[in-house]
């Protein structure tokens, strides 16, 4: 496999290599062109790249071409030892008090907001790295995207977007980290356990307004680990004759977990304030075939890579109740989720 993906990658041919949660063997799309196909209804069929920001046409790579591959051993795992970068923190910070002052003066109730971590690693192994993230972490979606005009991203992201099949919808509500000590649980304040109730909240509604003869089902709360992190999860199940998946995206996305509460509030804030291009950071990224068959997760845990490195993309829900330098802590442990791989 590393020896595929590092033939593509140095020839800069258009491919994707995934890794699905669980699964203990990668999938390979690739292109023998460098065409950039963009679907605008999603009847096509292959992975899909889309960004955070809203657009009607997506990037994607067709399933023509493919290969598929048995993971290694996990001991395999080949490290660097390259460690997260502190710095940005000011900035941040201060990005975070903006947030806290704008629930005092509009109807805002929760925003994500992020910030870009550059990892110098000339010497960096892309191949090696996706193949580290796919050990490190077996419970997680993972991926290795290459395209000309796109860039390249590699990311292990813990959270589905939407699993769209036979009119069925099955998306979930992750809100809230924390860490824990080996063999232990997260304890959860009330900051945490609020911040996930109004992101299920906000699916609920926006699903119960997309689609008119909507049946949901909603789970119990749970702690959900993701590498060194937990978050909390929340199932959600919709049926529908009207499902599709242009609908869905333009329900969801952006989800609450990753722009905020209300929707057009929250995305407003973060284009006018985080002073930066999220790309194709919490966009959303997967399989697709045709307008009703999908499984898309979040792209989140991810990273852009650079000519001298990676650019990794961090961020955290802001409610009422953050204190700005947890905040800042939060999404250091966060960028370690990539760095480990490093």
């Amino acid at each position: 496999m590393l020896e595929a993906l590092d033939t593509l990658t140095k020839n800069k041919q258009p491919f994707v290599a995934f890794k699905l949660p669980n699964a203990q063997e990668v999938n390979l799309y690739y292109q023998k062109d460098d065409q950039l196909h963009m679907t605008f209804d999603f009847s096509e069929a292959g992975f899909l790249m889309a960004p955070f920001a809203d657009t009607d046409f997506y990037s994607y790579i067709p399933n023509t071409y493919s290969h598929r591959f048995d993971l290694p051993l996990a001991n395999t795992v080949i490290r660097s030892g390259l460690t997260v970068p502190d710095e940005n923190q000011n900035p941040f910070v201060a990005l975070v008090q903006s947030a806290l002052n704008e629930f005092e003066n509009s109807d805002l109730k929760k925003v994500v907001v992020s910030r870009v971590l550059t990892v110098n690693a000339m010497e960096k192994n892309a191949a090696q790295t996706f193949q580290n993230l796919a050990l490190l972490y077996p419970t997680a979606f993972v991926y290795y995207w290459q395209h000309p005009v796109t860039g390249s991203w590699m990311g292990a992201t813990p959270e589905r977007f939407a699993n769209v099949k036979d009119n069925c919808l099955h998306t979930i509500a992750l809100a809230g980290t924390s860490t824990a000590d080996e063999g232990q649980e997260a304890v959860w304040t009330t900051k945490e356990i609020d911040e996930q109730q109004l992101v299920t909240e906000a699916i609920e509604i926006a699903l119960k307004t997309t689609f008119t003869s909507v049946k949901t089902k909603v789970s119990t709360v749970e702690s959900l680990q993701a590498g060194a992190l937990w978050h909390l999860k929340t199932d959600v199940q919709a049926e529908s004759s009207d499902l599709s998946i242009a609908k869905v995206v333009k329900a969801l996305h952006p989800t609450p977990a990753v722009g905020g509460v209300p929707k057009d509030t929250s995305t407003a804030f973060i284009l006018e304030n985080e002073g930066y291009d999220r790309k194709f950071y919490t966009g959303f990224m997967g399989l697709f075939d045709g307008d009703s068959n999908a499984d898309l997760f979040v792209n989140l845990r991810c990273a852009e890579i650079t000519s001298k490195g990676y650019n990794v993309f961090v961020g955290a829900g802001i409610t009422p109740e953050s204190d700005p330098m947890n905040e800042w802590r939060e999404t250091q442990r966060k960028a370690k989720t990539f760095c480990k791989a490093l």
